[in-house]
């Protein structure tokens, strides 16, 4: 693998296909608590983080955006956050142009949910699309579930985020309706793109297994947004629909990927998000991807 030095992104080949994972930026969770690990103590909490050197006052998380080149096919995995939620984040489109990618060579998008750090980089300021050549894909499940006239949120976020998410991805769809082509819970695209539906973090939330000449990346998209939920999926995360599916959901893919050893991506684990997952007596452990310049 091989990095590009003083820049937004990180570029690596995977069979024969390119692929570049660029930062969109950064997000804080001021409050770690009730957010995250809602019914633990914190002291329990505090402890966790202290021990691995992470701050107690906030959640800092990572903007990581995939994308994958084959040819004439440049497919950009989400969108990042656009310049809709704060000055540290909406970085995306500064760092494709760094890296040599226009927004108009984007030929396709692959939406993994419709949250707003996945969604809220496909218009501009001006809702006008941002990459105005792309096709868009995004799960039927996941669009059913954001434009019914009350999406249920039930089981699992809190209201405040409910609504302000209900709005953003409800305004975010509307501007791209008529540009949509649907994938269903199991999917295949472009031939080296299988899809997975991982409910929980939203109904249509999906995993991407990218593959090219037996080798694999796997995209997690939201499945563990940070090392405490890798090492404790069983505190579980408000930011969920449903908190006990996202829980469930979040234990089946660290015993998927610490069996099989395999290399996976996350959109908000330290840049470049590239990792294993380790099984350990106590659980799971993260382990990140060693590079190395030169």
């Amino acid at each position: 693998m091989h990095d590009i030095k003083n820049s937004g992104y990180f570029t690596f080949p995977l069979g024969k296909l390119q692929v570049f994972i660029f930062t969109d930026g950064e997000s804080v969770i001021e409050n770690i608590q009730p957010t995250f690990a809602p019914n633990i103590e914190q002291a329990e909490v505090e402890s966790f983080l202290k021990q691995r050197f992470l701050s107690t006052e906030k959640l800092t998380l990572a903007g990581n955006v995939l994308l994958v080149m084959k040819e004439d096919k440049i497919i950009l995995i989400d969108t990042g956050c656009g310049q809709k939620l704060g000055p540290s984040s909406g970085e995306l489109i500064e760092n494709l142009i760094l890296a040599g990618i226009e927004p108009e060579d984007i030929t396709d998008i692959v939406l993994t949910h419709a949250h707003p750090d996945h969604i809220g980089g496909i218009v501009k300021a001006d809702d006008s699309l941002a990459f105005p050549n792309a096709k868009i894909y995004l799960s039927k499940k996941e669009y059913d579930f954001w434009t019914a006239e009350h999406p249920d949120f039930s089981k699992g976020t809190q209201d405040a985020i409910a609504d302000f998410e209900i709005q953003f991805a409800k305004h975010h769809l509307a501007m791209i309706d008529s540009e949509i082509q649907f994938y269903d819970d199991e999917a295949e695209l472009f031939g080296f793109l299988k899809l997975e539906n991982a409910p929980g973090h939203t109904p249509g939330h999906t995993l991407i297994t990218i593959s090219s000449d037996g080798e694999e990346l796997i995209h997690i998209a939201d499945t563990f947004q940070h090392i405490l939920l890798v090492e404790h999926p069983e505190w579980g995360n408000q930011i969920d629909s449903d908190f006990e599916l996202g829980i469930k959901t979040r234990q089946q893919i660290l015993e998927k990927l610490s069996s099989n050893k395999q290399l996976f991506f996350g959109d908000h684990l330290p840049f470049p998000g590239l990792g294993f997952i380790q099984k350990t007596e106590e659980g799971y452990s993260y382990v990140p991807k060693s590079f190395y310049t030169i």
